[in-house]
């Protein structure tokens, strides 16, 4: 055998051809192998990939053999052989969709070719097939259903066909199919299924059916009815999970029914509105009488609360009429929403099952609909109604009833703070509130410590509990042998100690004060002897005084402390989510701040002697980035997607946009990312972009476009979510947004495409195309920058090519114009860019020459550029020109750009062996269509 070592890369070639026609392809790719090792020209380059891409392929090694064909491609985009095999390949690897779309390419160039011919339409075939399977669901419902309802059936085989069904209807082509093949009836019986999964997955189902249908969503609640309904999420049998997947059916429905008709008809939109109205009303009615019934569960209760909460008031006040929130009251909403809140002080006595956490869930609801109250004299009227519910409690003359009244207020005070302190100020409850401290029962003190810790919130309308409360509370947790008021008095003494917010020249107490109360804090957290309950108060407590920095750092540093805080978010008790998320957001200054002062305004006040707040030295950015890192190190992640994770209630939009602030600034120094993307922060983040308010979705898309531009985003992004990465990076282009956001989103969008086509693809049908350009217009050269660098990686996709062929736009000059550019890496996207759509498109060679007058002053600044990178891929777009467009080449040999040809033709460094290569072949075409005379290169 012939030694290969001592031959040059054409006699590899020549033992290359031979081993092929011996059938001896292993060998054979080894030779091609090793002549490419050895070649510097990318035209002999080209010859090998595709001789070794043939080997390949007859070794069924298709992925490798799909390498090599695309290798090829990138040095000549035209090549029929290498796409040829590429297609052959694909299409063995299975993917149909990829070789159509090169089996189409191949068809334009060699549209007389028969084997191309053949391969187009077998591979249509194969396509249109493959759109009527998919398209075609009614098999797979059928099975599903019948799956669902053979009680003999495997458990893990029932659980995978509920599971496909979820998946099914959440796609709008699944969804209508389900829904003919008579789901409606079918996913009823199924709630009558012994087994609970199959139960849940029917739920789940209908659910999706109703998102956003309105017909469906109709047909739906008629067929399996509010009754129910109502049983799965309040019986007392029903787990958790079903009684949230409830929850969200009901949410769903109502969505549906509330949102505008897409088609007007005069004359029908009336009367379809009045319907759902009726049905609207039917279900609030329904909810409102789960409330007192003893049959319901905790969970169904504090869910019911949830709903007529967030569907009885009006979402935006200025709009509509309050007939629901009127309507609810006036059958005794009000008076319900009390009852059941007067038992908060001890859930475990109350006639009907509750949480610790449904008189909370009742203060969001009265906030709610005392809000879209709308006027004084509907105001008078639920003053009234609640003076005589707390009358009637305090006239028992029972200490119980006293409780029950206590509890009431801080309900209040928590939600309608304003009805609250009209209630604080009726005649002897002070006096009744401030005696209760002093009983010998714990459960009264704790009863009367919880009202004087709200009635503190607002401290200008309080003034009798603010100026005696400090006393009474420092009494009470001095002497009192009871855990349950100590730690009270001591988050009453919290509140009371963080009055002063951030401004250190205001603080309430004496200095140090608040560290000292912090530590008695984080004695309690600490401490695995406690019980769950104390150590939440602890938690809470700390949400106060952690405003005060110095706290903060003593908190940063306490290891046992941050591993007890982040122990109780992951607990499954989420009603710690407040006191957690508050600590953090505090400790990581993530709070809304007034950053927007103008000095010369704060100077005038100064001035006119008005009080100016002031930071605290361990509030600057050194520290809080020094915090930050503390807590990452700590593992705050991993109790962040804890909390996101959570599936309840307490998940509020506001608590999401809590959670998303604290991710974004875990994420805001590199060295934490890799961390954040560890504990599983990336896939945690993506559901938090679509959901929640505003400031939140950006919040969590700015943290995902962070780890997008640093980390592997198949690794942080794992499975579908990449793809869904693009949807979520999109909102950060909006105008609104600042700089900064545009410019992390676009680096994001840049790294996401160049992964693969499938992303590609996904970016440009998400049509942000003109946004993207026109940041490739901004002034501002980062933005300008990063736009141009997006566009490139997406001029890999043919999909891109054929977009930027469109006549309808002027991308194809800008990009020509960018090549001036005096940012070197905008300059080098630019030419990058052009260099494959001059590859890949003859009309693109043409166009660039009818779209801008400068092309051939900016190819000859590209074509000389000093970064040797620019340089080549200046003189391959002169090369494509040249090779594709007759006029085009005619102008090159009369500007100045022939003469850096043959100047570069003649440059033997080894540095610029690519810009040789590149301008000779150049040369040698022009030469070949008679432009310019033999040049003996």
């Amino acid at each position: 055998m012939t030694n290969q070592n001592l031959l040059s890369s054409a006699e590899l070639k020549e033992e290359g051809n031979k081993f092929f026609k011996a059938g001896e392809y292993v060998e054979a790719a080894k030779c091609y192998s090793d002549a490419i090792s050895q070649c510097e020209d990318k035209n002999e380059k080209l010859v090998y990939y595709k001789n070794r891409a043939a080997c390949y392929l007859k070794l069924d090694r298709y992925q490798e053999a799909v390498d090599d064909s695309t290798k090829a491609l990138t040095i000549s985009g035209s090549d029929t052989k290498a796409l040829f095999r590429r297609v052959q390949s694909l299409e063995k690897l299975g993917q149909f969709s990829d070789a159509y779309v090169d089996a189409r390419r191949l068809y334009k160039i060699e549209p007389k070719n028969k084997a191309v011919q053949e391969m187009c339409f077998r591979l249509r075939n194969i396509m249109e097939m493959k759109m009527f399977e998919e398209n075609s669901t009614e098999n797979r419902v059928n099975s599903m259903l019948k799956i669902l309802f053979d009680k003999t059936s495997d458990k893990d085989k029932r659980q995978k066909a509920g599971d496909n069904l979820v998946v099914l209807s959440r796609d709008e082509a699944g969804a209508e199919r389900i829904f003919r093949e008579g789901g409606p009836a079918a996913l009823t019986d199924l709630l009558e299924q012994p087994d609970p999964y199959v139960r849940l997955s029917a739920i789940r189902t209908l659910s999706a059916l109703c998102n956003g249908h309105q017909a469906r969503a109709i047909v739906l609640l008629r067929e399996v009815g509010v009754e129910r309904m109502c049983s799965c999420m309040g019986s007392k049998d029903a787990t958790e999970e079903m009684s949230m997947a409830t929850l969200h059916l009901f949410q769903s429905i109502a969505d549906s029914l509330n949102s505008q008709d897409k088609v007007n008809l005069r004359g029908t939109e009336n009367a379809m509105r009045a319907d759902y109205a009726k049905d609207l009303m039917a279900i609030l009615v329904s909810l409102k009488n789960m409330l007192a019934d003893k049959e319901v569960s905790a969970q169904g209760r504090d869910n019911a609360v949830s709903l007529i909460a967030k569907n009885i008031p009006r979402k935006d006040l200025r709009a509509g009429n309050n007939g629901r929130t009127m309507a609810f009251l006036e059958i005794g909403g009000l008076q319900t929403l009390l009852e059941i809140a007067s038992f908060g002080f001890k859930p475990d006595v109350a006639p009907v099952d509750i949480t610790p956490n449904t008189r909370l869930n009742c203060a969001v609801a009265l906030t709610k609909l005392y809000d879209d109250l709308g006027g004084d004299a509907a105001r008078t009227v639920w003053d009234e109604k609640v003076r005589q519910y707390l009358q009637s409690l305090f006239s028992s003359g029972s200490m119980t009833g006293n409780m029950q009244a206590m509890s009431v207020l801080t309900c209040l005070l928590q939600g309608p703070f304003d009805s609250g302190q009209k209630a604080l100020g009726m005649k002897g409850v002070l006096e009744t509130m401030v005696a209760m401290t002093g009983a010998e029962e714990e459960i009264v003190q704790i009863a009367a410590i919880e009202a004087i810790i709200t009635s503190t919130s607002k401290q200008n309308k309080a003034t009798f509990v603010v100026e005696n409360g400090a006393t009474l509370l420092k009494e009470l947790f001095k002497n009192t042998k009871s855990d349950g008021v100590k730690i009270r008095a001591l988050v009453g003494l919290c509140k009371l100690g963080s009055s002063h917010g951030t401004d250190v020249s205001m603080r309430a107490f004496a200095d140090g004060s608040s560290q000292k109360l912090a530590k008695q804090c984080r004695k309690f957290l600490a401490n695995p002897a406690k019980d769950f309950d104390l150590r939440k108060w602890a938690a809470e407590g700390l949400s106060y005084l952690t405003l005060d920095a110095d706290v903060k750092e003593d908190l940063c540093r306490d290891q046992e402390a941050l591993d007890a805080l982040f122990q109780l978010a992951k607990s499954k008790d989420k009603t710690v989510m407040y006191g957690v998320v508050s600590c953090l957001v505090n400790c990581t200054n993530t709070y809304d701040k007034n950053d927007d002062a103008v000095p010369e305004m704060i100077e005038l006040a100064k001035y006119a002697k008005h009080h100016i707040p002031e930071e605290h030295d361990k509030d600057k950015p050194t520290y809080v980035k020094y915090r930050v890192k503390l807590l990452v190190e700590a593992g705050m992640v991993n109790a962040l997607v804890a909390l996101a994770n959570t599936d309840t209630a307490l998940l509020t939009d506001t608590s999401k946009e809590l959670l998303c602030r604290v991710f974004l600034v875990s994420v805001e120094n590199e060295e934490n990312r890799g961390l954040v993307v560890a504990a599983g922060g990336g896939k945690c983040l993506v559901p938090l972009c679509t959901e929640g308010t505003q400031k939140g979705k950006r919040c969590a898309a700015q943290a995902v476009a962070r780890i997008a531009i640093t980390s592997n985003p198949a690794i942080a992004f794992p499975g579908q979510r990449s793809l869904e990465c693009v949807r979520v990076l999109k909102q950060l282009l909006h105008p609104e947004c600042d700089s900064l956001q545009n410019f992390e989103a676009l680096m994001a969008l840049t790294n996401l495409a160049g992964m693969d086509d499938t992303h590609r693809r996904r970016i440009i049908r998400e049509k942000m195309l003109s946004e993207v350009e026109s940041y490739m217009l901004e002034d501002h050269e980062y933005l300008r920058r990063s736009g141009t660098e997006l566009f490139c990686n997406l001029c890999m996709c043919q999909e891109m090519v054929e977009i930027m062929e469109q006549e309808s736009h002027e991308r194809v000059k800008i990009f020509v114009l960018l090549c001036s550019e005096d940012d070197e890496a905008t300059r080098k996207a630019a030419a990058g860019g052009l260099a494959m759509l001059t590859a890949k498109s003859e009309k693109i060679c043409r166009k660039i020459r009818e779209t801008s007058k400068s092309w051939l002053e900016n190819l000859s600044i590209v074509s000389l550029d000093e970064n040797l990178e620019i340089q080549h891929r200046g003189l391959v777009i002169v090369y494509n020109i040249v090779s594709n467009c007759k006029f085009s080449a005619e102008d090159i040999v009369a500007s100045n750009i022939l003469e850096i040809l043959i100047v570069m033709s003649k440059d033997e460094s080894p540095a610029k062996s690519k810009a040789r290569a590149t301008a000779i072949a150049a040369l040698r075409k022009l030469e070949d269509d008679k432009f310019i005379q033999a040049t003996g290169l």
